[in-house]
């Protein structure tokens, strides 16, 4: 099964027939932020012409690099779409080293993930990068409303705390769930759209992993 997920489009997620990928690949607007996925392996279209190839195995995030960069022709992509389990060379997407005994040569977006919610948002040192801090306060909201419904910050929040969440969904791109935030009450109805937004495929906070992965290419800055 070949799986397009789009976090910049109304058309969110879609199943594409094989027949029919080499058309959609090739009209596939890189704004609405694509990712294909077929048999454990992604693709994201980057810019017009050019693409970013990762998948996992065994628990491990890897990346595809091809003549040392892992910034490949978009062509590329629908090439490796075609023959996901072919003999690429995969390269382990390591985190940055943190210290011993602390998140050490960790999966990169996993890492970072533990990180942002080992942290207090609302009390970040100085010296936390803007893109954690952001993603700190958007994996509260997130697990807060997966446990507790979306309308849980109107019991336990001040509006600063809200108003922050709304300000990382936009940091973000995640402009529907900025949305929502915006307009939380008392209504199971949001949760349910919170949830159909924020885990596509019935994976948790799938839509936000991908955000994230888009971020640390556009804004590498934001995360060191």
């Amino acid at each position: 099964m070949i799986r397009l997920r789009l976090y910049k489009a109304r058309e969110r997620q879609r199943v594409i027939d094989p027949a029919d990928l080499e058309a959609v690949y090739a009209a596939v607007d890189p704004g609405t932020k694509p990712v294909f996925e077929h048999d454990g392996v992604m693709v994201w279209v980057s810019d017009p012409d050019h693409c970013r190839v990762e998948r996992c195995v065994r628990g491990r995030d890897l990346h595809l690099v091809e003549s040392g960069t892992n910034v490949l022709p978009r062509a590329r992509g629908l090439e490796i779409l075609r023959t996901p389990g072919a003999d690429h060379r995969w390269v382990h997407s390591l985190d940055w080293r943190w210290g011993a005994g602390e998140y050490l040569d960790r999966d990169r977006v996993d890492a970072i993930f533990d990180r942002a919610l080992d942290m207090e948002p609302w009390a970040p040192p100085p010296e936390d990068p803007v893109g954690l801090v952001h993603l700190s306060y958007l994996m509260w909201f997130h697990n807060g409303a997966m446990a507790n419904g979306a309308a849980w910050p109107l019991d336990v929040c001040t509006a600063e705390q809200i108003a922050a969440f709304i300000a990382a969904a936009t940091y973000f791109e995640l402009d529907e769930i900025a949305d929502l935030i915006g307009r939380l009450e008392q209504d199971d109805a949001l949760s349910h759209e919170y949830w159909d937004l924020s885990s596509p495929f019935s994976e948790d906070a799938s839509l936000i992993r991908d955000a994230l992965r888009c971020k640390l290419v556009e804004a590498p800055g934001d995360w060191s």
